[in-house]
């Protein structure tokens, strides 16, 4: 687990942590301030080939995980944030888990997909 911080100007304080997941993939959880103000913590699943990382729209898991609304949005209340979702990360990866196992499923023609 590799987890980076990052703060520019624009976008203020944000922590991306980075979670291998067997089979080439990662899941990447990241918190930062979102455009309508709001704090928002997502995960996304990405696929690592060839050195670069892959994520494909309406296939690959993707989630807002928590969204809040703090007076400011300062590194410690992105932190605090951040340590609470991982608090939950055996629960993050079984969601994971699920959306892939809807998937094959679907794929299968056994039932359709609720993304």
């Amino acid at each position: 687990m590799i987890t980076r911080h990052s703060h520019n100007a624009r976008d203020g304080h944000r922590l991306e942590t980075e979670i291998e997941l067997g089979g080439a993939q990662v899941l990447r959880i990241s918190t930062s301030k979102a455009m309508g103000g709001s704090l928002d913590t997502r995960g996304s699943v990405h696929h690592a080939a060839g050195g670069f990382m892959r994520h494909t729209l309406y296939e690959d898991f993707s989630s807002r995980l928590l969204s809040t609304r703090p007076k400011r949005v300062t590194q410690q209340v992105v932190m605090d944030q951040h340590r609470e979702v991982l608090s939950q990360l055996d629960e993050v990866k079984l969601a994971v888990e699920m959306h892939y196992q809807q998937r094959e499923q679907a794929k299968a023609g056994k039932e359709p997909i609720h993304a």
